[in-house]
């Protein structure tokens, strides 16, 4: 039996996404293979979990953390420096893809198609950068820069709703991101790592009857509608392709999923999520379990691919 260790809980205000990824891959795992156990880490700061690790080692660990430290890379090189082996991308992607101005500026330079933007550190003076952020004309998304799960996102009409709303970032204690808002279809698509290379999951259309995907919509609304897109073939191929190009370009590994917008037959990149949200409502395990064998069988191929390395 192999003997898994599911990561979950941790600091960031993501916590409460990560508990509920973490039952849901732990009922998706074949316990006739695996002994599997959830590994919470609390809020506060603590050793007692790592202490844990050490003194009994699992043969793998499976992250379930979102955000914060458990996303950026710390518990990865954590992870590298007890020599335990665990799932997804390393610690260099990890860090890179967390930060959506510095992945954004990467793939940019790479003419990778994504949102022009302007970033404003936390409690820095947005006037400074008034005369940039009107060029780039109104609505304007902001959003934190390193934050998840669509937490703390706002569109904004004119300059004094984008204060606020960066003000709201500030309190999270993030800098604040500000992006054109397109409108669009708003699509994603999974990626998982294997022998043979990158294979792609099903492109997904998502509709809400929100504004955009925000928290409520990805976890709490049973109305918004995640299926098979509808987009043309040609398309669909598209977004195939920029998914492993940015999946390569950002040194990921495992899995992850990229999200998108797609207007007018232009394909515009987001994000790159490395530990993307795995509840009964997020988009990786709806995509997995539209084809054969689902979730339990996705889970399989990301602990087999990474136990044979």
């Amino acid at each position: 039996m192999i003997k898994v260790c599911i990561l979950a809980g941790g600091s960031s205000y993501e916590r409460e996404v990560s508990l509920s990824s973490a039952e849901e891959i732990y009922s998706n795992l074949n316990h006739n293979k695996y002994t599997a156990e959830i590994l919470e880490i609390p809020k506060e700061t603590s050793t007692v979990w790592i202490k844990k690790l050490l003194d009994s080692p699992p043969d793998i660990v499976v992250s379930a953390l979102h955000g914060g430290l458990g996303e950026d890379g710390s518990v990865q090189g954590l992870m590298e420096c007890m020599g335990i082996k665990y799932v997804g991308s390393k610690v260099l992607a990890s860090a890179l893809c967390l930060d959506k101005y510095i992945s954004k500026t990467i793939m940019r330079a790479n003419h990778i198609p994504v949102l022009d933007d302007v970033l404003i550190k936390n409690s820095s003076d947005l006037n400074i950068s008034k005369d940039i952020i009107n060029d780039m004309g109104y609505p304007l998304v902001v959003k934190p820069n390193i934050g998840g799960s669509s937490v703390g996102i706002s569109i904004v009409k004119d300059f004094s709703e984008l204060e606020n709303a960066v003000n709201e970032v500030f309190l999270l204690k993030d800098h604040a991101l500000i992006e054109k808002f397109v409108s669009g279809t708003e699509v994603t698509c999974g990626i998982i790592e294997n022998e043979s290379g990158l294979q792609v999951l099903p492109v997904l259309d998502i509709k809400t009857a929100r504004n955009f995907y925000d928290y409520n919509a990805k976890y709490k609304d049973d109305n918004t509608s995640i299926s098979f897109s509808s987009l043309p073939k040609f398309l669909q191929a598209m977004i195939h392709e920029i998914s492993k190009k940015v999946f390569l370009l950002l040194n990921c590994q495992g899995y992850g999923r990229v999200d998108m917008i797609v207007r007018e037959e232009q394909i515009i990149v987001l994000e790159m999520n490395t530990l993307p949200g795995l509840t009964s409502h997020s988009l990786i395990p709806k995509a997995a379990s539209m084809e054969s064998g689902g979730f339990s069988k996705f889970l399989d191929a990301l602990i087999e691919f990474e136990m044979k390395k």
